[in-house]
C-alpha cells in the first residue's frame, strides 16, 4: 500500500487554506446555514452545542453521496463497513461500532425522518432525495435513547411542496455497466397539501472477476426503492405527513482476495496439494474461487409524523409512529472461498419493528424552554440459518468421509434464534437561558429493556455438527436491564460569532443474546451478554468567521465504555462477550471556507487515541492457545488520524445563464486495524491510503439542468474495508507462528462515469 506524504494531513489542509491570496478575501462569500434537529427543534448548526457535523442535500448531491457509507467518506470521526456479508454494514463513531449479522444492538442509532431503523443492515441501499444529514457524536443517551451510546445519524428526506408541481429526473452511466436513474414528481394538492414521490433504480455489473469460471460480475448488484409521502395542512397549527416506503436490492457478494504477504508457502502446502489454492496475485478484484453468493433484501415501512403547534400555553405536540419490516436472505458459496464445492451457508435475517414516540415542545423565546417526552420500541428478530454441504466437504474429512456421506448433504445443520425485544422510555432535556449568551442545559431519560429468544441447532449430519456446529436447544433465554442516563451541559456565547460549549453525558447500548452457530455450542449462560455503558467528556468550540464565510468548529472528546461488547472469531461464527473498559479519546475539527463567491474549501479531521484500559482475557492471535491481555492497544476501526478535504470553483459562463463547476476531494485514513476480531494481529493492520474524487460540469439557468462527468478513486488505490481469518485454517493449515491466510474485503476500484438531471415543471 502506498504512504501518504510525511507532511501531516491536517497540516497540508490548513497550509492549503491558509496560502489563499490575500485579495481572495475581500471577495468572500457567506457559508449556507444548515438547520439541525439534534435537540428535536430546528436550530442553526452553530447554536448546537453538541460535536455535529451535518450536511445539505446539495452539499450530499455535489459530493456524490449515494449511500450510507459514502457518508463516512466526508464526516470526521465516522466510520462504515461492510464485510463478507454485504448485510453485516457497520457503523461506528469514535471508532465504536457494532456488527450488523447477529442480534447485537447498534452502537450508532441510525433515524429516517424522526424513526428509528433497529438494523444497520436494513440500511443498505441509496440516499435519494435527502433534505439534511446529521452526524451526531457522541453519547446521545437522552434524546435519541439506549442504542445511541457512540452516536446517531439522523437522516431527513425531502418533505412536500405545497404549492409546487414539478418533476425532476436524474440519471448517470459509468464503467462496470453502471447505470441509474431517479425519478422525483412533486404536486401540490390544493392549499393544504402534497404529495411527494421518489423511484430510483440502479445497477452495476461488479467490480470482481473470477478465473475459476471465468465470469466478471464479482460484486454485482441492483436495486429499486420507491418512497411517497403525503402531507396535509388543514390549519396553520396541525400538519400531518405520512411516508410509505420500499424497497429492493439484490447482490451476489462481495470481493474477496487473500492478502498475498500472508500466503507464506507453509501456509499454502495442504491447499496446494489439495487442489485448492485461491488466487494469491495480489489486491487486483480478481479471485479463484467458487462465487455464487446470493443476496436478496427486502423492506417497506410506514410513518405518520403529526404536529400540533401551540396545543397549550404555545407549547407543541408532536407524534411519530413507524413500522418496518425488513427480509434479507443470504446464500454464500463457497464458505471457505476456495475452488473447491466445500459449504454453502444460507441465513435469513427477519425484522418487525413498530416505534411510537411522543414530544411535548415548550414554546421558544422563554427563560425556561425543554422537549419532554414517551417512547415505546418492540421487535421481533428472527435468524434462520443453515448449512448445505457441497460435493467436496466430506471427502475433506478423512477417515470420516462414508459416515459424512451417509448423512443428509442438504441443512445439515439448522439453526433458528427468536428473539422478541420491548423497549419502553421516557425522558426529558431542559434549557434554562441565564443570560443572552449563556445556557445551562440538563436531560435525563429512563429506559426499561426487555428481551426473550429462543436457539436450537439440529443435526442432520453428525460429522458436520461436530465439525461445523454443535446441537443445542434453548427454550426461555432473558434479558432485562433498566437504565438511567442523562447529560449536563453548558454553553456560552463568547461574541455573536463565536460560541464555547462543555458537556458530560452517559449513554449504554443494550445487552442481549448470543444469536449465532457454534462449534460445540454454548451454554444458556454463554448465550447472555451485559449491558455496555458509556460515560463521555467534551469541550467545544464553534464559530462562524471572516464575515460569515469561515465556519470552524472543534470538539476535544472523551469517551470511557465499561463492559465493551466484543465479538471473538471461532472458526465460522463469532462469540459475542463483555471485555473490559474502552478509552476513546481525541479532537474533532470542522472547517468550511469560502474566500469568494466562485471557491469554497471544506476540511474534516479527526485525532482519536484509542486504548483498552483493561481487557484481559482478549481473544488469542491465530493458533495460539489461550486468551492474551489486550490492556493499553487500541480498538479496531480505530484511526489515529483521518481527514477529508474537498474544494469547489463554480463559475458563470460568460453570459449565458450557465455555469461550470469543478470539485476535488481527498479522503485520508491513517493505519488501521480492519480486523474481525479484537486480539490486536498485526496481519489485519490496513497502511494508511488516500483517495481522490474528481467532478466537472455545467449547471443550465436558474438550475434546471445540469451534466457532470466524475472519477472516483482517482489512483485507482487498493485497499481492504475489512479483513479476516481463513475460515476453518487449522483444518486447511493456513495457521503458523501466530499469523494465518488473511482475507481482504476490498474496497472499489478506480470508476468514472457522466451524470445528468432536468427538472419539467
Amino acid at each position: 500500500m502506498k504512504r501518504f506524504a510525511q507532511r501531516s494531513p491536517l497540516t497540508v489542509a490548513i497550509a492549503m487554506a491558509a496560502s489563499v491570496p490575500g485579495s481572495l478575501a475581500q471577495a468572500q462569500s457567506a457559508i449556507e446555514e444548515v438547520t439541525v434537529t439534534a435537540t428535536k427543534r430546528a436550530e442553526s448548526i452553530q447554536d448546537v452545542p453538541i460535536s455535529i457535523s451535518a450536511y445539505s442535500g446539495e452539499q450530499l448531491e455535489n459530493s456524490g453521496v449515494e449511500e450510507l457509507e459514502d457518508i463516512a467518506s466526508i464526516a470526521p470521526n465516522l466510520y462504515v463497513t461492510k464485510a463478507s456479508q454485504a448485510v453485516n454494514q457497520r457503523i461506528a463513531i469514535r471508532g465504536v461500532g457494532t456488527a450488523a449479522n447477529n442480534a447485537m444492538d447498534p452502537s450508532v442509532a441510525v433515524y429516517v425522518d424522526g424513526a428509528y431503523i433497529p438494523r444497520a443492515g436494513a440500511v443498505l441501499g441509496n440516499l435519494k432525495d435527502i433534505e439534511v444529514a446529521e452526524v451526531l457524536r457522541g453519547p446521545q443517551g437522552t434524546l435519541f435513547g439506549r442504542n445511541a451510546s457512540m452516536g446517531a445519524l439522523n437522516l431527513r428526506t425531502r418533505a412536500p411542496e405545497v404549492g409546487a408541481d414539478y418533476l425532476k429526473i436524474d440519471a448517470g452511466a459509468g464503467n462496470y455497466g453502471s447505470y441509474d436513474t431517479t425519478w422525483v414528481a412533486n404536486k401540490s394538492l390544493g392549499d393544504n397539501g402534497a404529495a411527494r414521490l421518489v423511484a430510483n433504480f440502479d445497477s452495476v455489473d461488479g467490480y470482481g472477476s473470477n478465473r475459476y469460471d471465468a465470469s466478471d460480475d464479482v460484486g454485482a448488484r441492483q436495486s429499486e426503492s420507491m418512497r411517497t409521502s403525503l402531507l396535509y395542512e388543514p390549519t396553520e397549527n396541525l400538519s400531518a405527513l405520512l411516508r410509505l416506503d420500499y424497497q429492493q436490492l439484490q447482490s451476489n457478494g462481495s470481493v474477496i482476495e487473500v492478502l498475498p504477504e500472508s500466503a507464506t508457502p507453509e501456509r499454502m502446502t495442504i491447499l496446494n496439494y489439495l487442489g485448492a489454492a485461491p488466487d494469491i496475485s495480489g489486491l487486483d478484484h480478481e479471485v479463484n474461487q467458487i462465487h455464487d453468493d446470493d443476496m436478496d433484501d427486502r423492506q417497506w415501512g410506514a410513518e405518520l409524523d403529526v404536529t400540533w403547534e401551540e396545543v397549550f400555553a404555545g407549547h407543541s405536540l408532536r407524534s411519530i409512529s413507524a413500522y418496518r419490516d425488513w427480509a434479507n436472505d443470504t446464500s454464500e458459496h463457497s464458505l471457505f472461498r476456495l475452488p473447491v464445492d466445500d459449504l454453502t451457508r444460507i441465513t435469513g435475517f427477519y425484522s418487525d419493528s413498530v416505534s411510537q414516540e411522543i414530544q411535548l415542545i415548550s414554546p421558544e423565546g422563554e427563560k425556561f424552554d425543554y422537549v419532554a417526552g414517551l417512547y415505546y420500541f418492540r421487535e421481533d428478530y428472527d435468524i434462520d440459518q443453515t448449512i448445505d454441504l457441497g460435493a467436496a466437504f466430506c471427502p475433506l474429512t478423512g477417515g470420516y468421509a462414508s459416515m459424512c456421506a451417509a448423512f443428509s448433504q442438504e441443512n445439515a445443520t439448522p439453526s433458528e434464534f427468536s428473539q422478541s425485544a420491548e423497549s419502553l422510555a421516557v425522558f426529558f432535556q431542559g434549557t434554562y437561558h441565564l443570560s443572552d449568551n449563556f445556557d445551562l442545559t440538563a436531560g435525563v431519560r429512563y429506559s426499561d429493556d426487555d428481551k426473550t429468544g429462543n436457539f436450537v441447532v439440529m443435526s442432520n449430519n453428525p460429522i458436520a455438527s461436530a465439525l461445523l456446529a454443535g446441537p443445542e436447544n434453548h427454550d426461555n433465554l432473558a434479558f432485562s436491564d433498566e437504565q438511567i442516563t442523562w447529560l449536563a451541559n453548558a454553553k456560552y456565547f463568547i461574541s455573536d460569532e463565536i460560541m464555547a460549549f462543555a458537556t458530560v453525558s452517559t449513554g449504554y447500548k443494550s445487552g442481549g443474546l448470543n444469536s449465532v452457530m457454534t462449534q460445540g455450542g454454548l451454554s444458556a449462560e454463554q448465550r447472555l451478554f451485559d449491558s455496555e455503558e458509556v460515560f463521555n467528556r467534551e469541550l467545544g468550540i464553534k464559530s462562524t468567521l471572516l464575515d460569515g464565510s469561515m465556519v470552524a468548529n472543534a470538539t476535544l472528546f472523551r469517551t470511557d465504555i465499561d463492559n465493551f461488547q466484543d465479538r471473538s472469531f471461532q472458526d465460522l461464527t463469532f462469540i459475542i462477550s463483555n471485555a473490559g473498559e474502552l478509552r476513546q479519546q481525541g479532537l474533532e475539527l470542522d472547517l468550511q471556507y469560502h474566500p469568494l463567491d466562485e471557491l469554497s474549501f471544506s476540511l474534516g479531521y479527526a485525532y482519536l487515541d484509542s486504548a483498552f484500559l483493561s481487557f484481559a482475557n482478549g481473544s488469542n492471535l491465530p493458533g495460539v492457545a489461550g486468551t492474551q491481555d489486550l490492556s493499553g492497544t487500541r480498538n479496531r476501526y480505530s484511526p489515529e488520524h483521518k481527514t477529508n478535504l474537498s474544494s469547489q470553483w463554480t463559475q458563470p459562463l460568460g453570459n449565458s445563464g450557465m455555469e461550470w463547476f469543478l470539485r476535488g476531494e481527498v479522503m485520508w485514513t491513517d493505519d488501521v486495524d480492519v480486523g474481525a476480531t479484537t486480539n490486536n494481529n498485526p496481519q489485519t493492520i490496513q497502511n494508511a491510503y488516500a483517495l481522490a474524487n474528481l467532478r466537472a460540469g455545467l449547471n443550465g439557468d436558474g438550475g434546471i439542468w445540469s451534466l457532470s462527468a466524475f472519477v472516483e478513486n482517482l489512483a485507482d488505490e487498493n485497499y481492504c474495508t475489512g479483513m479476516y481469518d481463513q475460515p476453518s485454517g487449522g483444518a486447511f493449515g493456513t495457521i503458523s507462528n501466530g499469523g494465518t491466510l488473511i482475507r481482504c474485503i476490498q474496497g472499489d476500484p478506480r470508476t468514472f462515469g457522466l451524470r445528468g438531471s432536468y427538472y419539467f415543471d
